[in-house]
């Protein structure tokens, strides 16, 4: 998973962040599964815990609305002048529509709410902690599955996520209080 960093953070210079992406789903009755997932890069990781109810409405189309509890966590030394650490937990509730185009070639379209949770912020001494819920943002994700290599599939998708924060985004400490659009690429292999 590829993230564009906004102009606006980050002036005249673009920079794509790259994060390792796990994910996992274990279905615990026909219809309801558990997911499981984690993000890392570098300076900070993602956990998220949820649950997805899946349903076929015809024999190509398929619905499942979710609920997904995450939390994160980053740390920033830069030698003895800067040392900044964050934490937070946001939930995503969301609704996927599946469309099956062939026996192996299926796309998907999710939308989710960002709803942030808690955030505490620190650098040095001074602390920022937000502990109200609130709608943060939307996104939208366009995934294609399609086969790869012998049993093994590929996922290859785009997702627009249109939010005040991003947790992959805590170092840069913006100085407003406005939504942003962050394009994600996404390329995975399902095993």
């Amino acid at each position: 998973m590829f993230t564009t960093t906004p102009p606006e953070l980050t002036e005249e210079i673009r920079v794509s962040v790259p994060a390792i992406d796990f994910n996992i789903q274990r279905g615990l009755t026909k219809h309801l599964y558990a997911t499981g997932r984690i993000q890392t890069q570098l300076v900070q990781s993602n956990i998220g815990l949820g649950l997805r109810w899946a349903t076929q409405l015809t024999d190509r189309l398929f619905v499942a609305p979710g609920f997904e509890v995450t939390g994160w966590f980053g740390a920033l030394q830069i030698k003895d002048i800067f040392n900044s650490q964050a934490y937070g937990a946001q939930s995503f509730p969301s609704l996927s529509f599946g469309y099956r185009f062939t026996r192996d070639v299926q796309f998907t379209l999710r939308s989710e709410a960002i709803v942030d949770l808690y955030y505490r912020s620190q650098v040095g001494n001074l602390a920022v902690v937000y502990d109200r819920r609130r709608v943060n943002g939307v996104a939208f994700t366009f995934m294609l599955e399609q086969p790869f290599y012998n049993k093994q599939h590929v996922s290859v998708g785009f997702r627009a996520a249109y939010s005040n924060f991003n947790w992959q985004l805590w170092s840069l400490f913006d100085t407003f209080d406005r939504n942003l659009f962050y394009p994600q690429l996404i390329f995975g292999f399902i095993l």
